[in-house]
Order: structure tokens, then C-alpha cells, then sequence
């Protein structure tokens, strides 16, 4: 194999522990980080953090297995799980700190820092929480909603960075559209209608979030 290929073949090897894991961390808590040069450094970082931590196996393995590797020789089968970890523990690492970005957990704020969402938009809705929203459109008018799953399972959802913002109701609620406010049942519940709505972010002057 020409030495350009095998060089080339090294820098994938070296950097796919970090790519596997940012792409884990984008799956569950979104694309926070889409330039060139941003996904690179955090490729590199990452990578360099992961090999740096296996760096005790990974001289065992060359130590026992690399001269039958050389020569062609049959090697244990315990080596043949070396790959294996290596894709797995980087998709796990990015998954569990991916989940705890995107539901609000203080530990994974170790690993993302302490405002990973780049939008306010994206930071109000992460972690899917329940609510009630209050949407005054630049038209003059209000509508509104509860931001929430439906019983028949039909959840509530906002698009995130960096797509165009848009937030899409499962259940929308009557509301006065000159005032803004609620109207209630005889039981003092929202009246609900059937359907939800869908609004793009740019049609809107004014949002409400109250939590449930």
C-alpha cells in the first residue's frame, strides 16, 4: 500500500473516534455546531481526548499482537473486539452526554459547557418540556396552544439550529385573537380544539412559554 494511502487511512482512524461521538452528541441534542472549522477542532479535540484515555490498551494491544499482525500470523480473539470498542465506546460517550445536553443535565455541562445551545430559541426547548405558548403573529392576531404530546401520541415540535425556526402545536387552544387571552371551559380547563397549528418564526411578532 503507498505510503499517501496508508497516511490518509491513520488520520481517518485517528479522527473517527471523535466524529462518531460528535455525530451521537448532534442525534440527541441537535446540530449545534455546523461550520467547517467548528466541527474540525471538536473532531481533533475529541479524538485526541479518546485515544489520549486508551492510550494503556492501545500499547498493550502493539505490545502482545502487533508482531503476528506484521507477519500474518494468527492473533487472539479477543483482539478482533478492539474495533468493535473503538466505534461502540465512542457512540455511547456521545449518545449518554447528547441525552444529558438535550434534557438538562448539570453533569453534561462538563463536557458541552455551561450554554452549549446557540440560539435562545434552542435553549427554550430542549429537553421537551410541557407548556402552554401564546403567539402574537405581526398581523395583530393571537393564537396559541399547549406544547405537549396528544394522548393519541402526536408531540409537539420545534425545528433546531440551524434550521429556519418554526414551532409546530399538537392541540390548539381558543383564544381571543385581540386580546391574547385563554377561554376556559365551565371547568376552568382551555378549551382545546382538534388539530394543531403549524407557525414559521417569521410570522411571529410576540411568544409566550408558560410552563405546565
Amino acid at each position: 500500500m503507498p505510503t499517501s494511502i496508508q497516511a490518509a487511512a491513520a488520520l481517518v482512524l485517528s479522527l473517527l473516534p471523535g466524529a462518531l461521538y460528535i455525530w451521537s452528541v448532534e442525534r440527541m441534542a441537535g446540530r449545534w455546531g455546523v461550520a467547517l472549522s467548528d466541527r474540525l477542532f471538536r473532531f481533533v479535540g475529541t479524538s485526541a481526548v479518546f485515544h489520549a484515555v486508551a492510550a494503556p490498551a492501545t500499547y498493550l494491544l502493539w505490545r502482545s499482537q502487533w508482531l503476528s499482525v506484521r507477519n500474518g500470523d494468527p492473533v487472539t480473539w479477543w483482539l478482533w473486539l478492539a474495533p468493535l470498542a473503538y466505534v461502540l465506546l465512542s457512540l455511547a460517550a456521545g449518545t449518554a452526554i447528547g441525552w444529558g445536553s438535550r434534557n438538562g443535565r448539570g453533569w453534561a455541562r462538563a463536557f458541552t459547557g455551561p450554554d452549549p445551545a446557540p440560539r435562545a430559541w434552542d435553549y427554550l426547548f430542549q429537553g421537551g418540556r410541557d407548556g402552554w405558548i401564546r403567539l402574537r403573529l405581526k398581523s395583530g392576531s393571537w393564537i396559541g396552544g399547549a406544547f405537549a404530546t396528544t394522548e393519541s401520541g402526536l408531540k409537539s415540535y420545534t425545528a433546531g439550529y440551524p434550521e429556519p425556526q418554526d414551532v409546530f402545536l399538537a392541540t390548539a387552544a381558543d383564544i381571543d385573537p385581540e386580546t391574547g387571552e385563554f377561554l376556559f371551559d365551565e371547568d376552568g380547563a382551555p378549551r382545546l380544539r382538534t388539530g394543531g397549528v403549524l407557525v414559521r418564526w417569521e410570522e411571529v411578532e410576540y411568544l409566550e412559554f408558560i410552563d405546565a
